[in-house]
């Protein structure tokens, strides 16, 4: 095994002391030029490289930060770490990356480990399962910076960093109305989840604002998975009165859907209208092509990593609130005849 070389090694090729050598590797002020081009010098030769961990270790930081996501096989997440750990990059740092699969005791664990860690901060999107915030407001406490991002919690004293998920469910119900549906169902989640009841509340404010008070059974609620969108297609499909638009909260459910759908004959969108939530790579590239609103997530990555840069510089950023865009595609809308 090759041996890492320290700064002992070169004080004894060079016959001065260690505390020399690290003095001169640090470009110190009472170390005379001369002695620091010949520590370096050697340095170089010798293929020295610093012991990061002994470094940050001295200087009471890690370089390193904390990102906690639901699931990292989905685009929106992937996509938001790809805008963090381009910021992270930029400011020297490490990105560790752990996914709570939507468990909140594995988001506690999580938690707790990088805590002890002692990483820099911590950025994080709240699992469907967790209802208790105790561990995530025990790290502000333990004096670790936390942000979070699309899935946060009034409850958690953080940085937020979000898009304005009402208004996004409002613009698609807006949409379906202007395409002369009246009949619009919203496949809904976990309204313990702030993101989910936004989108919700932007759904039935939309409908109440144009004179539609819709009933009980136009709202299915279930999974993100697009064997939920089956589900509640399945559901629809029985149905004698049945909707002529469905706007569903993540892209996932209304992929299901509309796969399922076209099992069953319905032409979409002449039958049925169907609009996702996230704007993921897949919308594009299915027939008909979907519907949906974009959610900035690598934007959404940056600003959260900036944030949380801020907050460990000492800083009080505000909370940053993205504004959503309806990318309108073949799933809702009718050619004309």
């Amino acid at each position: 095994m090759k041996k890492n070389i320290s700064i002992y090694d070169i004080a004894r090729s060079l016959n001065v002391s260690a505390s020399t050598v690290s003095r001169a590797l640090q470009d110190h002020p009472r170390i005379s030029s001369e002695v620091r081009k010949m520590v370096q010098k050697k340095a170089r030769e010798m293929n020295y490289k610093p012991n990061r961990m002994a470094v940050n270790l001295k200087l009471g930081k890690s370089s390193t930060i904390g990102v906690v996501v639901p699931n990292i096989n989905r685009n929106f997440f992937s996509s938001v770490i790809d805008g963090i750990e381009e910021e992270a990059s930029r400011k020297g740092y490490d990105v560790l990356i752990c996914q709570s699969q939507e468990s909140y005791e594995k988001e506690k664990k999580i938690i707790s480990s990088l805590a002890q860690g002692r990483v820099d901060g911590v950025i994080a999107s709240i699992a469907s399962g967790t209802y208790n915030y105790d561990h995530l407001n025990s790290l502000e406490e333990d004096g670790i910076p936390l942000v979070l991002f699309d899935r946060v919690a009034d409850e958690v004293h953080a940085g937020k960093v979000t898009i304005d998920d009402y208004r996004g469910a409002y613009m698609v119900v807006e949409h379906l109305l202007q395409q002369g549906r009246k009949r619009i169902f919203h496949c809904a989640s976990h309204q313990h989840v702030k993101i989910w009841k936004r989108r919700c509340e932007g759904y039935l404010e939309a409908m109440r604002a144009n004179g539609i008070e819709p009933e009980e059974d136009w709202i299915i609620y279930g999974e993100i998975s697009q064997e939920q969108g089956r589900i509640a297609a399945q559901q629809i499909w029985k149905m004698e009165n049945r909707p002529d638009a469905v706007f569903c909260t993540s892209d996932f459910v209304a992929m299901g859907m509309v796969l399922e759908f076209l099992k069953h004959g319905v032409r979409i969108p002449d039958d049925i209208a169907v609009c996702g939530f996230a704007n993921e790579p897949m919308d594009a590239l299915v027939t008909p092509s979907l519907s949906s609103v974009d959610q900035f997530s690598k934007q959404m990555g940056q600003q959260a990593a900036q944030m949380l840069f801020a907050k460990i510089n000492g800083e009080s950023p505000a909370d940053v609130v993205l504004t959503p865009e309806l990318i309108v595609r073949d799933s809702t809308v009718c050619l004309p005849v």
